[in-house]
């Protein structure tokens, strides 16, 4: 049984985290951008900082095409990638 290890907020360490650590924190971020690409939960750019609770915007709200084409790749790959479980 693979253990799930969630990082539900900010996170400040002393040293350098472990590969495994840095593995998980990979994950999660991935797990949620997809879901906030499908609008499942809120998003914050992490270019702007700017803070969407109801998902990722269809662009970017700043006019930034090298963002919105992100969005957009997001977006693609969460469709492709199903819903939060990973169907």
């Amino acid at each position: 049984m693979t253990q799930q290890i969630e990082f539900p907020g900010v996170i400040v360490g002393v040293g350098v985290p472990s590969k495994e650590t840095f593995s998980a924190l990979d994950r999660a971020t991935h797990d949620w951008e997809m879901r906030a690409a499908r609008g499942e939960c809120a998003w914050i750019c992490a270019d702007c900082c700017m803070g969407f609770p109801d998902g990722m915007p269809t662009e970017c709200p700043h006019g930034h095409q090298s963002c919105t084409d992100i969005i957009n790749r997001d977006k693609e790959l969460a469709q492709e990638q199903g819903g939060s479980d990973g169907s």
